[in-house]
């Protein structure tokens, strides 16, 4: 299954996961307690496999009692001369309390965070291959902590959201954020899922919705964007192939006796760019061209001073519309654009668009077939075989009309942020959102029952479903403008992974 969680940069390390000090040491004393350490540890966190037990099993609780107090520099002085000259770490050594002291100085709540950081960061250490199994531990300490009414801070949720990202899987998501829900930790996933306005449709097969100013709305709704970056990019490519040719002819003709091609190769050169230039920038042309002739209109002859320019349809070829060589132009700003700021909005959007609207899936980058995928994933009632940890938690079911059009607006948010920004899409993707309608009714004969009421019935109504999608995307982010552009900064400013993202969605 493809991942529908992060994208490549929940891979990089956020500055929470740099912590090397107490919090790593705290997550390793959980496989090898120290016997002089007053912090017991929970007897589910050990070094023995907690994958068989119920998931219900409650673990040990933290032991959150004082140890006896002593002199740090007695201590250090009592400590053989034989572990310092043997190089061993002053913590690992029995004799010594220094952790201990630490960690008894800290209250409940914080012990409880600290371990939790550390669990997650020994998650993020290890990386995709073993993320499901070591989420084992930080849920049931969740758990605990919900059963316990001690609340995670920002520093634990961050780590417990970069862990969970590394599992790819949708319904671990949704398990942890339900957790963080019930702890009181989060306050903005899925707070914006009421504000949207329902797909009209006109379908019998459909639940009934008002329509009237609904109907009006989606008649006088824009047509999505086409792009076809594949075409616009091939044909800069060639055009930018038979100038290049052109002009090395002209330079290296003498060397091997091609003089003869130059007339040719000038007149190639000189029609396609006089083309393109007139093609794409001809009111520019004619209004600079007007000004210049007013200026001087002293200077010019009798005759040319009756002279009017030419109108774009009355010129030969469609040349002045930019339907000859727009796509060139285009898939030359394509090749030649390199914007990290454009990139940023867009992955904002999406980022900001599927938390508020509760969809455990963060992609920074959405496609049709993570959309497909969590749809799917939110269908089954039971954890799938991948579940060997008891892991998985129940989806809202995405298999209706306010749940397709939610991952809808997901696929659009890019869109709709680079629309309100620029001229041309060139970060998002458009056909993301029909792709993902046409894989759905591929799958439908799977589970006909749920999603054929929820998907259009002909392409009217995937059109319908797409411009309404695209318009509750523009007005979910010009709503949210001021947190989509914090997070948007922030990204820029080198924001590397979900759980950045969420910190800066709930204003840590």
């Amino acid at each position: 299954m493809p991942s529908t969680i992060c994208s490549e940069r929940a891979n990089r390390r956020s500055p929470q996961h740099a912590i090397a000090g107490i919090f790593i040491v705290a997550g390793s004393i959980l496989y090898n307690p120290h016997p002089t350490l007053a912090f017991v540890p929970p007897s589910s966190y050990t070094t023995t496999s907690t994958a068989t037990l119920p998931r219900g099993t409650p673990p040990c609780p933290i032991s959150t009692s004082t140890p006896e107090k002593s002199s740090i520099q007695t201590r250090h002085h009592a400590m053989p001369n034989s572990a310092m000259e043997r190089g061993e770490m002053i913590l690992a050594s029995e004799n010594d309390r220094l952790l201990n002291a630490a960690f008894s100085s800290l209250n409940a709540k914080d012990k409880y965070e600290t371990v939790l950081t550390g669990l997650c960061a020994k998650i993020i250490d290890g990386g995709a291959a073993t993320a499901k199994e070591g989420m084992v531990d930080p849920v049931r300490l969740m758990e605990e902590m919900n059963s316990g009414g001690i609340a995670v801070g920002p520093r634990g949720v961050i780590g417990l959201i970069d862990a969970t990202a590394l599992t790819s899987d949708a319904r671990i998501m949704a398990s942890v954020m339900s957790l963080a829900i019930k702890n009181g930790a989060i306050l903005r996933y899925g707070s914006l899922q009421s504000s949207l306005n329902p797909i009209p449709r006109s379908s019998s097969t459909s639940a009934s919705f008002s329509f009237g100013n609904q109907e009006q709305r989606l008649e006088s709704l824009p047509p999505v964007p086409d792009d076809d970056r594949a075409s616009e990019v091939s044909q800069a490519v060639i055009f930018s192939g038979v100038c290049a040719s052109c002009i090395g002819i002209n330079i290296f003709s003498g060397l091997f006796g091609l003089e003869d091609l130059t007339f040719w190769t000038n007149l190639v050169l000189g029609v396609a760019i006089t083309t393109v230039v007139v093609d794409n920038f001809f009111d520019a042309l004619v209004t600079g061209g007007s000004a210049v002739a007013k200026m001087n209109e002293d200077k010019l002859p009798d005759g040319a001073k009756n002279l009017n320019a030419p109108k774009k349809e009355e010129m030969p070829l469609g040349i002045g519309t930019g339907s000859v060589t727009g796509s060139v132009v285009r898939g030359m700003n394509r090749l030649m654009s390199d914007n990290t700021e454009r990139d940023c909005q867009c992955e904002a959007a999406a980022v900001f668009a599927a938390y508020s609207l509760g969809l455990p899936c963060f992609a920074f980058q959405p496609n049709a077939l993570e959309g497909a995928a969590l749809v799917v994933e939110s269908m089954g009632e039971k954890p799938n075989d991948n579940d060997q940890f008891n892991l998985q938690g129940a989806m809202d079911s995405l298999a209706s009309d306010a749940g397709l059009l939610k991952v809808l607006i997901w696929l659009m948010a890019p869109v709709a942020m680079e629309l309100s920004k620029y001229p041309q899409l060139m970060a998002s993707e458009p056909r993301e959102a029909s792709g993902f309608l046409e894989r759905l009714a591929n799958k439908s004969q799977y589970a006909q029952s749920a999603l054929e009421g929820a998907l259009p019935v002909d392409s009217e109504e995937t059109d319908a479903y797409l411009r309404w999608a695209l318009a509750e995307a523009d007005l979910l982010l010009r709503n949210n403008a001021k947190a989509v552009d914090e997070l948007s900064e922030a990204l820029a400013g080198g924001a590397a992974t979900v759980g950045d993202c969420v910190a800066v969605l709930e204003e840590w």
